[in-house]
């Protein structure tokens, strides 16, 4: 995009303002004048820091409400990043929160891509809010219009800039957000601009739809609440203020799915509602193009475990967890036949994404929890079935198919005439009709194709079935395990009833406004609840009384000239009425599973369909030869245990040959990090500047005895030993580093490597400029492997990197066999959740003093921490609270001291199942401070009688901690009583099973303890796999090393079914799983 003198002053915008002052007698100076002040309000830039500074944003609010990554689709990323090198992209996005355009933002910077322009209500651009947003890339445009023909100009002109110029942009089709869950239909103004931009512009533009889902949405309790009538808040900062600050919760995932672009297309694949399907008198192609869009979008909607069981209870009054598990089992089976992308929980256990999705449900007060303990049933609650209905609604598009299929069966199940098939195909296309404003279709022939491939999963002989007059058809149906006709069709028939009682009994002498008319359904549809002629006071929903309005209009039942058609709206009535006699028959025929087929969906661990099993990593001895194959290193902390930056620099300040200027520059680096600046580029331009005029020659020998002096020793054993295993199977090995050729050059020259890539300082006539040429540092680490492979035929997806730090996460990402080598803390989470191997070298000196004073500290956190809590018990009133906060106080001061860091997979199921017991493995005293870290409150622990004794032992007694003789097994089952009521009430137990430490990696034998507790509470064992503590306490020793501990938190092991006669099975089953998880 130019710049904005530029863009005013582009001679096709001056000609297209000369035509628009002719057309509309207008001066032209004063065309011209409007024009140039409305590309002034509508010119963004993007800015580096403030795109930065709005993706961090961004990334925050995020993570108030959603506490797990974005679910994406891998393949369709990969799509993604090849068309975006390539073309200009339109994002058309699914509006469903305030958070959408969040979600593509922080996916697309997550990944590299470029972040798209966006389009905002000027409404917002607010002092300060209007600046940044601007410089973030949000072009602020106005709400209405349509009577400027100048404004309309300039946007259209604006918009091609962005597009000359190969840049993405992004908005929300339907306008506003869905408030019943379902996509909306579009709103094309902003559509039909782009592509009029399009055709000014030289380049071409791919319009991607952009589908975006959720297992729980922030809005929607007020956004239903406006569906039964309530106003909509006002949209400024401070109501975005005070949203942001709501969003405390947890409200599960969020997933993002991409489509493959949408042509531009005169052939009408989709059906436009409100057109005559059979007649293509208009040649707009711009509703259908819309509408292809909006069904895109529908077809690649994120499928969430939520949205499942809102479907599924939705069915059905109450369900048990078993129950609840084998129809989404179904239905997840269903749907992964037909997209095999869209399941958010594709690879996790079934019985596992169903207690996380029911945790959530209950914890947003949609479902709620009846009786106690293995029969525990889970219903909608009577006040939530629209928010339900919303949830359900989401993945309608997936659904209809098959309810249209299940609905048109039991039509002709009693049909024996010689014409059944054609009849199930005209109630096929009925409700089609019917519903065509709640759904989106292709056209006849396409959508026809669409039900042959629904009746195949149905039965695959269904065309004989259903044209020999002699066979059963009702046969077809009571072979299906679940039908979801009602669970999907239900609120919108009853909807379309109340829309058709109050026109029956509209007087014609009221004048007809559609809002007044709305208002009136609303209290009819209460009365005809009351009645019991609807089911559901959800189905009186604003946005479902509307539909159902639009159709009636749409076939000539709605308002004419203060008239009504009588015998029209009775024929629909009959109709509606007929199809809710059908919905009762599916539900009376529909099959029980069988409890056996219910148990087995836990006891054999079934996964969401289109799970693939990971291949264990091969060893390099054992990977393929070739120099195709590229290891990639960084330096520090990777090949050698220091900062080569550091020794560098020290040895040049004290050198005595140090300028003033080298000074002052490294005062200002230093100034500026320590103000929280820690971008290496922006640090490293800085010092750049203080050695312009200094010959290069004097770096490189400074290097040379930088390296001779102090790296050469520091250079790792393990690292040497990795090198020379690559070169062995003929890799290439590389060097990448944010260092300088001067630091890494002799460093690559003792282990024989050739190939370096570092930030190049920029060199004229021998010396330094004082500026960067190349910046070898995030980003630019990507851009040299990149080059690399593409001079020398190297494949990526083959090829290793090692380094330390998260910064590096852009080389990472496209090799396909990353490692992290020593890792911080937030490379060592990524690898941990992402299973890449993480290799930590010896630290070559131990610090004795250090360590004992580390544990000192350590060990007096628990006094602080007591009294912290005792405060917090005390205006509270709460024990509870005060040993809550002494817990967590005690995980985070502790494990700090300490230097512990720690790495957690699987960290939802420490909240997600209880009250639980877990059980962990007890590797070393650091496990104490470990576990205190993880759970953090509302549980308790069980230890031995012993520990009672000691100076702690009275205060956590005194907090809820059990202490058990373990010579006295009756004492012991007596001392286990407290544990099984804390249980009931809601506290977790925690655990060790081997019942004493092993100072090693070996596992000790079980004991029963713990699984008889979970037996008589009810509740599951949740074990937590501590990986290597042994290494921050080594055996004999009471002293604490720093190490990065790595934990492993496994699925939920369900006791409800155990039987006290296996119990030895159970226990050697659980603790398998620890044996397993401890030998990767």
């Amino acid at each position: 995009m130019g710049s904005m003198e530029d863009i005013i002053n582009n001679p096709k915008f001056k000609e297209s303002l000369k035509q628009v002052a002719k057309d509309h007698k207008l001066d032209i100076e004063d065309v011209e004048k409007d024009a140039a002040h409305y590309i002034k309000e509508l010119y963004a830039e993007q800015h580096p820091i403030a795109r930065m500074v709005s993706v961090r944003g961004f990334d925050y609010v995020l993570s108030r409400a959603y506490s797990e990554k974005i679910d994406v689709d891998p393949k369709g990323i990969k799509k993604l990043m090849m068309l975006m090198r390539k073309h200009s992209v339109a994002f058309i996005m699914t509006h469903k929160t305030y958070l959408d355009t969040l979600v593509l933002i922080s996916t697309l910077a997550r990944y590299g891509m470029p972040v798209p322009y966006s389009f905002g209500g000027i409404n917002l651009a607010f002092p300060g809010l209007k600046q940044l947003g601007k410089s973030a890339g949000i072009v602020f445009i106005r709400r209405s219009f349509k009577d400027n023909p100048v404004y309309k100009v300039a946007l259209r002109h604006y918009i091609s800039t962005i597009i000359d110029k190969g840049d993405h942009l992004t908005w929300n089709i339907e306008g506003t957000r869905s408030r019943t869950g379902k996509i909306l239909h579009p709103q094309m103004g902003i559509l039909k601009y782009i592509m009029d931009a399009e055709k000014q512009s030289s380049k071409d533009i791919k319009y991607v739809p952009v589908s975006i889902g959720y297992d729980l949405i922030p809005d929607v309790k007020e956004m239903t609440e406006q569906a039964k009538g309530a106003k909509k808040k006002s949209e400024n900062v401070s109501e975005g203020v005070k949203y942001i600050r709501s969003l405390g919760s947890d409200y599960g995932r969020a997933a993002i799915r991409f489509g493959d672009p949408v042509e531009i297309d005169e052939t009408h694949n989709v059906v436009v509602p409100q057109f005559e399907e059979n007649s293509y008198k208009s040649k707009d192609t711009l509703p259908f193009f819309a509408f292809d869009l909006i069904n895109q979008m529908s077809r690649i909607t994120p499928v969430s475990t939520v949205s499942l069981i809102c479907n599924v209870l939705l069915n059905d009054f109450a369900l048990t967890k078993k129950e609840i598990e084998f129809k989404v089992k179904k239905l997840m089976e269903y749907i992964g036949k037909k997209q095999e992308a869209v399941l958010m929980d594709r690879g996790n256990p079934i019985a596992v994404s169903v207690q996380k999705a029911l945790n959530l449900l209950q914890g947003g007060q949609i479902v709620q929890k009846s009786r106690a303990g293995q029969k525990a049933q889970y219903s909608v609650i009577s006040s939530e079935y629209l928010s339900a209905t919303y949830y359900a609604n989401m993945v309608a598009g997936h659904l209809y198919h098959s309810a249209f299929v299940e609905m048109a069966l039991v039509k002709i199940k009693d049909d024996t005439s010689p014409n059944r098939i054609v009849n199930f195909w005209e109630e096929i296309m009925n409700l089609r009709n019917l519903f065509k404003f709640e759904f989106f279709y292709t056209n006849k022939s396409k959508f026809s194709d669409e039900i042959e491939e629904e009746l195949l999963r149905f039965d695959k002989n269904w065309r004989d079935i259903l044209s020999n007059p002699k066979k059963d058809v009702s046969e077809i149906l009571k072979k299906q395990s679940l039908f979801i006709s009602r669970a999907l069709l239900l609120s919108y028939i009853e909807a379309n009833k109340v829309v058709c009682h109050t026109l029956n009994q509209w007087d014609e002498n009221d004048v007809f406004t559609e809002e007044e008319f709305l208002e009136l359904c609303v209290f009819k549809g209460k009365e005809l609840h009351w009645h019991s002629r609807i089911s559901r006071l959800g189905s009186i929903s604003k946005p479902f009384l509307q539909n159902a309005y639009r159709f009636a209009e749409n076939v000539g039942l709605g308002v004419k000239n203060q008239k009504v058609n009588g015998k029209g709206l009775e024929a629909w009535m009959t109709q509606l009425e007929e199809l809710t006699k059908r919905l009762t028959y599916l539900k009376d025929i529909e099959v029980e599973p069988s409890a056996r087929s219910m148990g087995l969906i836990a006891s054999q661990n079934i996964l969401v369909p289109e799970a693939k099993e990971k291949k264990p990593r091969k060893k390099i001895e054992e990977e393929e030869e070739g120099p195709h194959i590229t290891a990639f290193f960084d330096l520090d902390r990777t090949i050698i245990n220091d900062f080569s930056a550091k020794r560098f620099m020290r040895t040049r300040l004290f050198s005595g040959e140090t300028t003033a200027k080298e000074y002052i520059t490294q005062f200002m680096t230093a100034l500026v990090f320590s103000f929280g600046n820690r971008d290496f580029e922006v640090l490293t331009k800085i010092a750049a500047l203080g050695v312009k005029g200094i010959p290069e020659k004097v770096f490189a020998d400074l290097g040379q005895e930088v390296f001779d002096d102090y790296l050469l020793p520091t250079i790792y054993p393990e690292s040497r030993e990795l090198i020379q295993k690559h070169f062995e199977k003929g890799h290439r090995v590389v060097i990448i580093s944010a260092a300088t050729e001067y630091q890494t050059r002799p460093v690559a020259k003792a282990l024989g490597i050739s190939d370096i890539y570092c930030t190049e300082m920029e060199v004229q006539n021998g010396k330094f400029t004082g500026r960067i040429a190349e910046m070898r540092w995030g980003e630019g680490k990507a851009r040299a492997a990149r080059s690399f492979a593409k001079t020398n035929n190297i494949d990526l997806s083959k090829s290793y990197f090692y380094s330390d730090s998260f910064d590096d996460y852009p080389l990472f990402k496209i090799v396909g066999k990353p490692v992290a080598t020593n890792p911080d803390n937030a490379l060592s989470q990524v690898a941990f959740e992402n299973d890449w191997p993480i290799y930590r070298f010896k630290e070559p000196v131990e610090k004795p003093v250090v360590n004992g004073l580390r544990t000192g500290l350590a060990a007096a956190s628990i006094y602080p921490s007591a009294v912290k809590g005792a405060v917090k018990g005390l205006v509270t009133m709460s024990k509870q609270e005060a040993a809550n906060t002494t817990f967590a106080s005690i995980g985070d001061l502790g494990t700090r001291l300490a230097g512990l860091q720690i790495s957690v997979r699987g960290k939802r199921n420490l909240m997600d199942f209880r009250p639980a017991v877990f059980c962990f493995n007890h590797q070393s005293a650091a496990d104490f401070f470990i576990i205190m870290k993880l759970l953090r409150k509302d549980f308790t622990g069980v230890a031995k009688k012993e520990l009672e004794k000691t100076p702690i032992g009275p205060l956590f007694k005194a907090l809820g901690a059990i202490y058990i003789d373990r010579s006295d097994k009756t004492k012991a089952i007596e001392a286990m009583k407290p544990a099984v009521e804390a249980l009931k009430s809601g506290i977790s137990v925690a655990i060790a099973p081997e019942g004493t430490r092993s100072g090693t990696p070996e596992l000790g034998p079980f004991k029963k303890g713990a699984f008889h507790l979970a037996m008589q509470a009810g509740v599951p064992i949740v074990p937590i796999v501590i990986k290597n503590a042994y290494q921050a306490v080594k055996k004999g020793s009471m002293m604490l090393y720093p190490t990065h501990i790595e934990v492993v938190v496994l699925d939920p092991v369900e006791t409800a079914l155990w039987k006290r006669k296996n119990l030895n099975q159970y226990i050697e089953e659980v603790r398998d799983l620890f044996v397993v998880e401890l030998s990767h």
